[in-house]
């Protein structure tokens, strides 16, 4: 098979699921010899050695950034005239979708993937028009989920969508050995933990995902619960636990396996626009039983995990979480058959390559 050229433009000084998700996309098309580079910034790209440049294009839109990004645009543009040519241009935030993609487009076919629903209130609204110019000149849009794909059906139209689900490294995110998982345990919890059952969740720590819930649920179920990970929501959450005993913030951690692993359920929090929780995927893969709370995207994933979906945090009993420690290792095959990287990479390889045709 021919190598490919994929130039990836995208910004972002935030780690969250969409920078792993580019990150693995970028280590995986490398690992099969293909180039890839990518034109703007992402965390843990250069750690993974991966070929990069800097046009200085500005911040990724947010509800913040979004009235002086647009007035950026037509700098913005300019500056992705220093873009190399490629087999594929591959992006993913909105504002490098709404202002590269037809430039781009007289060049070479662009491929789009979409993490989460459609943003509500007035900022979508606003972005809308924007969006629905830019999708006339896109190739393919890779949709997260089939509900993700249902947003963008009237807008962009069904012949350029294609549902490919979140995937992990399922050789990273693996289920201990008892004697691994005793270790872990010593080795990595508070001395107070030890002998507790665990719940833990790992996260960007935003406002929209409301982790206080799984903060009241650990706590209503005489739980300990482990906060891995950061955010701008961090400081809130530890206001409201501050005092507790049984909940503990590690801040951003590189050995999160590990921490799932010393762990005994995961309670999994989600936003309203969020697509399908690579978090929820993880957790299972690991063998913890998740938790979630009704009305939150990805809680269908908890059926095939295994695990329990409640609709309050006072609703998760002591009783209801020792029940859970029996349904550990509930959900390692299904993720390893429809979420592993392989498969995940074998639908990108083809999308990419369907698209030069």
């Amino acid at each position: 098979m021919s190598r490919l050229t994929v130039t990836m433009v995208s910004v972002s000084d935030t780690a969250g699921g969409a920078e792993a998700h580019t990150v693995a996309l970028a280590t995986g098309l490398r690992d099969r010899c293909h180039d890839v580079v990518l034109y703007g910034r992402c965390p843990g790209w250069d750690e993974h050695g991966l070929t990069r440049r800097d046009i200085g294009l500005g911040p990724k839109w947010s509800r913040r950034t979004m009235a002086t990004g647009l007035l950026r645009v037509p700098l913005e543009r300019h500056r992705a005239q220093a873009i190399a040519d490629s087999s594929v241009y591959y992006l993913q935030f909105k504002r490098e979708q709404i202002a590269l993609t037809a430039p781009l487009s007289r060049r070479a076919p662009v491929v789009w993937t979409e993490h989460g629903r459609w943003l509500g209130g007035p900022a979508g609204r606003l972005l809308l028009a924007g969006y629905a110019r830019a999708a006339e000149h896109v190739s393919r849009v890779v949709c997260v989920s089939a509900a993700v794909a249902g947003d963008l059906e009237p807008v962009v139209g069904r012949e350029k969508l294609v549902v490919v689900p979140n995937a992990i490294d399922t050789r990273r995110y693996a289920a201990p050995s008892d004697e691994t998982r005793v270790a872990l345990r010593r080795r990595l919890l508070p001395n107070r933990f030890r002998n507790r059952r665990v719940a833990v969740l790992a996260a960007r720590l935003h406002g929209a995902k409301r982790h206080d819930r799984a903060i009241a649920a650990a706590v209503t179920s005489g739980s300990a619960l482990l906060v891995v990970g950061d955010g701008p929501d961090r400081e809130r959450l530890e206001r409201l636990s501050a005092g507790n005993p049984d909940v503990h913030f590690t801040g951003h951690r590189e050995d999160v396996p590990d921490l799932l692993a010393a762990s005994d359920f995961y309670l999994y929090c989600g936003a309203a626009t969020d697509g399908t929780p690579t978090c929820v995927l993880e957790a299972a893969a690991v063998g913890l039983p998740v938790v979630g709370f009704r009305g939150d995207p990805g809680t269908e994933l908890i059926a095939d995990c295994g695990g329990l979906v409640v609709g309050e945090p006072w609703e998760l009993t002591a009783a209801q979480t020792s029940a859970l420690l029996e349904l550990r290792g509930g959900g390692v095959a299904y993720v390893d058959k429809h979420h592993g990287r392989e498969t995940w990479l074998d639908a990108y390889e083809r999308i990419l390559r369907e698209c030069l045709r």
